[in-house]
């Protein structure tokens, strides 16, 4: 908590600048205010999701597969970011829920951004690692509740506790790389930090107002030097649900690669990704590989067009006009399987129908219904198939 009242002194600081020469205020994406010069800005924003799941078998084991229903304050995030002078950014978003024994406060992204360099701009603090279409493209602006099954069930999901990242500034062909070191701040033998190298090459040959094809490959190195217990895949169906956990083994190396898509043509749009890990068995125990795809179509039946961030290569929420609701239809296939040498095949499928309605640019409301399957990880006895039913209500500013 130091490290937040440091930041929020900081902050406040940045803001008495921007003030102190006739500040232009705006409330346009939250409340901005930038100094009469420009050489300070200041923003504040925030999103609130509420979740509500509705879930049965495989995803209930504990209570014979009956039907559950739960509610998750999923995210509740003050976001502040600005400039100072021409070449520096900052960016401060800390995620405030209740939770039983009182409020919790946790940071989110941290850190210092410079743009002055020619070829690239450079971050320092804590921020997501490039690795994943959908795992960059911000919660507000995802088309299903959840992301993709291989995004929520590895650790390039969290964020890392602190990293450097380098974003190259290419126009047609983009890139980022950095050095992070994992969720929970993982130890070297020495008693050192792990630190993991992530990289993502991405571009977009077509990118126009009415159709955008992006292509990108990614890739991490996880720099595990010691064994460890390690599961395959941890998958969250629903947030609130019961976890389908594959099979643990003892590693000592672990390597992924990821490869995305997306095509957007007016109102429609698909998206994929395949990904692939392959862990090493430590002590002359077995290997393992976990297999990965999805596909993802979306469609606006009031014809509006998904946004697209070329510089960042990552895709964007549909922005309704100002005189109507926007309407989106989501249909998604997800798929993601674990083999270990000697070991049948565990793997879960899930088949997704989903509506999107935004009321305005700030509120979006979103129903998912999923039918997922498993196999080889529910006990023989128990149900291996559930059906999901999860609602979103989104609020961001």
């Amino acid at each position: 908590m130091r490290t937040l009242h440091w930041f929020s002194l900081a902050c406040l600081l940045i803001v008495s600048q921007a003030s102190a020469s006739g500040p232009a205020v705006s409330s346009k994406g939250g409340i901005q205010i930038t100094s009469s010069n420009s050489v300070f800005s200041f923003k504040l924003g925030g999103r609130v999701m509420w979740d509500v799941d509705s879930f049965d078998g495989v995803l209930n084991r504990s209570n014979d597969g009956s039907r559950r229903l739960s509610t998750d304050l999923r995210r509740s995030r003050l976001e502040l970011g600005g400039t100072a002078y021409d070449d520096w950014k900052y960016k401060f978003d800390v995620d405030i829920k209740d939770k039983p024994g009182g409020s919790n406060a946790q940071l989110h992204t941290v850190g210092v951004d410079y743009t002055g360099f020619g070829g690239f701009d450079i971050f320092v603090g804590r921020t997501k690692e490039p690795f994943g279409l959908e795992e960059l493209t911000s919660s507000k602006s995802i088309s299903s509740i959840e992301r993709n099954y291989y995004t929520e069930a590895t650790d390039t999901d969290s964020q890392p506790q602190f990293g450097i990242r380098l974003d190259g500034k290419g126009s047609n062909v983009g890139w980022s790389v950095g050095l992070f070191n994992p969720v929970g701040g993982p130890k070297k033998d020495n008693g050192g930090d792990r630190i993991a190298f992530t990289g993502r090459l991405f571009g977009a040959p077509i990118n126009t107002d009415s159709k955008t094809l992006h292509l990108g490959i990614a890739v991490t190195d996880r720099n595990i030097d010691q064994p460890l217990q390690h599961k395959g895949f941890g998958l969250d169906i629903a947030e609130s649900g019961g976890k389908l956990d594959s099979s643990s083994l003892t590693i000592d190396s672990d390597r992924q690669w990821g490869l995305e898509g997306l095509y957007i043509s007016g109102p429609f749009s698909l998206q994929s990704e395949v990904f692939a890990k392959k862990v090493g068995g430590a002590n002359g125990g077995p290997d393992g590989n976990v297999q990965h795809y999805y596909a993802q179509a979306t469609y606006s039946l009031t014809g509006e067009r998904r946004g697209y961030k070329a510089k960042s290569g990552i895709a964007d929420i549909v922005k309704p006009s100002a005189d109507r609701w926007a309407i989106e239809l989501v249909g998604k296939l997800d798929h993601i399987e674990l083999d270990i040498d000697g070991v049948p095949t565990e793997e879960v499928s899930g088949y997704l129908g989903g509506l999107n309605v935004y009321p305005n640019k700030n509120v979006k409301l979103m129903l998912n219904v999923i039918r997922v399957t498993s196999k080889n990880i529910a006990a023989n006895n128990d149900d291996d198939a559930a059906t999901v039913i999860s609602t979103r209500l989104q609020f961001a500013f």
